[in-house]
């Protein structure tokens, strides 16, 4: 008994089961959640540099914010809060229950009278009949109570709400026991394999087969929490997990098939709802579980959860029209791919790798004002997503529009493109012709990049000149109209203006000799377009769509400087193929943490609402045959809140009973 004794006050255990030490500990737990919660967690880790820089992405790498929860340092601070409070639960639990299951029925007169709530009084009735009324009182009042004789004093122990003691208990308990559910979910024996270096992310988007064997994680993983998008009709049985650089795969005991997905939209085109009718099957079912889950309503199995979490494509068949923008051909190159894949193309200028990443039903923007309906958002319908990378392996993003948009009175296809994700995305607009096509103005594109075109318009009038000064003149102009559309083509009208800041000195003169240049060059440009109209049929006056179409082409091919590619792809027709996004959890100390959840709301219901209260009456008999007490009480937070209830039972104890009084008269 003496060494249980000194044990629990030995200094460490002493020190490990302080408050202030669990203190400490829950604020640190408290920052490390209110970082998990702000910074997204297992994110990519591209994502993190793009979103921190370079500089803070190591400092945060280094302090492992980006998977807080499984973080050394957090499993650590868990392991010592856990020990803290049991230690402090081990320390304290038999003064606990002692307390709560003693009446002090030991308490003498001295101590009574000392107490905040004291009184003395004095009855006519002997002590027998006192201490039967009082009996009476408590117990109709709802205490419990104990007598003890004192020699010829007898002093009844009366105790409410014991109950707040075990408030004590149930929350620090309950805090043991979410600590231990948290440990079970931490997965540290994934964190040994990582320290051991026997798990490796995957990089590459490969096939399964050829994902690395160290970047497999075997059935046995104790807690994950990955995604899979499985499209309609397939199945799946391994989920990803985003890890530091790359991925993990996750085998799993058992096998998810999607048999159908539906979406449905608002009228803005944005997503209303999606569910999915899904099969699991496993070798222990005697028969696969069909379900719907939708958000907020998953199908559990044994530890695992599997949650409706996004949709996107499953491999949606794309056709498109590749033209080509840099050469004189005007005949489109006719492709075929499926999204998630990648074509490889050869061209003159290169080879190049066009990566379909994904087709959208609907793009909602928003409108600078309302339109005429008064919305202030716009779908503009379907597009397909892609990057073209070069043989050097750099890439732009773009984001292509299967219908054209109807600006002014004129229809334009609508492209998108960015050089990195850091950016935002830039629009792109091609003029359609009247037959709401792209013929015209790759028509139109493939004249100005052909050298000799402008050669077939200019020739005949200079040929026809007599005068050699005159001839030479125009040559002259001609080849000066030539240079001028070479260089718009290639750098746009910055190109014009970079040109003219090395050739012209004096700032004040460079507009004038712009415009002039403009001029000129608007002339030649004039010239290839009514070549185009010519070529189409079309031998009158110009109208004004035409005219617009003339002014918006030329907006176009200066914007083509920052477009990138040597060709345009334009989305003829797709396929759509629709995928279920499926986030699959194993958290195997879910339900103890649900467990422990309760106990701390019982607990904490204990300690605030149950309030510990005590009452002692000693009865202290007279020789004259009556009897005098002293009634005293406390309250386990505040006498004032015991103190109205103590005045009334003062008040009956003081008062002899009606019958009493009656046989005194």
């Amino acid at each position: 008994m003496d060494k249980k004794r000194s044990l629990k006050h030995h200094p460490v255990l002493t020190f490990i089961g302080s408050m202030n030490l669990a203190i400490v500990l829950l604020v640190m737990l408290a920052i490390a959640s209110v970082i998990g919660t702000i910074l997204k967690q297992n994110e990519a880790y591209a994502s993190y540099v793009i979103k921190f820089g370079p500089f803070w992405f190591d400092v945060f790498r280094t302090l492992e914010l980006y998977d807080v929860y499984s973080a050394i340092w957090f499993l650590t601070v868990l392991a010592f809060l856990l020990l803290s409070i049991s230690a402090c639960v081990w320390r304290h639990w038999a003064h606990f229950v002692k307390d709560m299951l003693s009446y002090q029925e030991h308490t003498h007169a001295t101590q009574l009278q000392k107490m905040g709530l004291s009184v003395q009084g004095e009855r006519v009735e002997n002590s027998v009949q006192v201490r039967d009324e009082a009996q009476q009182l408590f117990k109709k009042l709802g205490f419990k109570f104990k007598v003890e004789a004192k020699e010829t004093d007898t002093l009844i122990a009366a105790k409410k709400g014991a109950g707040h003691r075990l408030g004590y208990f149930f929350t620090h308990i309950a805090i043991v026991i979410i600590c231990l559910g948290a440990l079970l979910d931490s997965n540290i024996k994934f964190k040994v394999q990582e320290w051991m270096g026997s798990v490796e992310a995957e990089t590459r988007s490969i096939a399964l087969t050829d994902v690395n064997p160290k970047a497999n994680i075997a059935v046995d993983n104790n807690s994950f929490r990955g995604s899979v998008n499985i499209p309609e009709g397939k199945s799946a049985d391994v989920v990803f997990l985003t890890f530091k650089e790359g991925y993990l795969v996750q085998k799993l005991p058992f096998t998810v098939q999607v048999v159908d997905f539906r979406v449905e939209h608002y009228d803005t085109g944005m997503p209303k709802s999606f569910e999915s009718d899904i099969i699991l099957s496993a070798p222990d079912l005697e028969e696969p579980i069909k379900t719907t889950i939708f958000v907020n309503k998953p199908l559990y199995y044994k530890d695992y959860a599997i949650y409706q979490s996004s949709f996107g494509d499953g491999g949606s068949q794309v056709e498109l029209r590749a033209w080509p923008m840099v050469s004189n051909n005007t005949s489109p190159s006719i492709l075929a791919g499926e999204i998630n894949r990648v074509i490889n193309m050869n061209t003159p200028i290169g080879d190049y790798k066009l990566e379909l990443n994904d087709y959208k039903t609907n793009n909602v923007i928003d409108l600078p004002e309302p339109d005429e309906n008064g919305r202030k958002v716009k779908n503009l319908g379907p597009s397909v997503q892609f990057k073209v990378r070069d043989a050097q392996g750099q890439a732009l993003e773009y984001e292509n529009y299967l219908l054209a948009v109807e600006r002014g009175g004129a229809w334009y296809q609508v492209s998108k493109y960015r050089r990195n994700v850091a950016e935002a995305f830039q629009f792109f607009l091609l003029p359609l012709d009247d037959k709401q096509s792209l013929n015209r103005f790759m028509r139109f594109l493939a004249l100005i990049n052909d050298r000799h075109a402008l050669d077939s318009i200019l020739n005949p009038g200079i040929e026809q000149e007599k005068d050699p000064v005159k001839r030479e003149q125009l040559e002259t102009q001609k080849r000066f109209m030539q240079q001028l559309i070479n260089l718009f083509r290639a750098r746009g009208f910055d190109g014009i203006r970079g040109y003219l800041e090395q050739a012209v000195s004096e700032a004040e003169k460079r507009d004038q000799v712009f415009n002039q240049y403009l001029e000129i060059m608007t002339v030649a440009l004039q010239g290839l377009y009514l070549k185009t109209l010519e070529l189409e049929g079309n031998q009158g006056e110009t109208t004004e769509a035409q005219r617009r179409f003339f002014a918006d082409s030329v907006e176009a091919i200066d914007a083509l400087k920052d477009y990138g590619p040597p060709m345009f792809f334009e989305v003829t027709s797709v396929d759509h193929r629709e995928a279920s996004g499926l986030q699959i959890t194993k958290s195997p100390g879910k339900d103890v943490v649900y467990f422990g959840s309760l106990l701390l709301v019982i607990g904490t219901f204990l300690l605030f609402y149950v309030r510990p209260q005590r009452l002692w009456l000693l009865i202290q008999p007279q020789t004259n045959g009556g009897t005098a007490f002293i009634f005293a009480g406390k309250d386990g937070k505040d006498d004032k809140m015991l103190q109205p209830l103590f005045d009334q039972i003062t008040q009956q104890l003081q008062q002899a009973p009606a019958a009493m009084q009656g046989d005194k008269t």
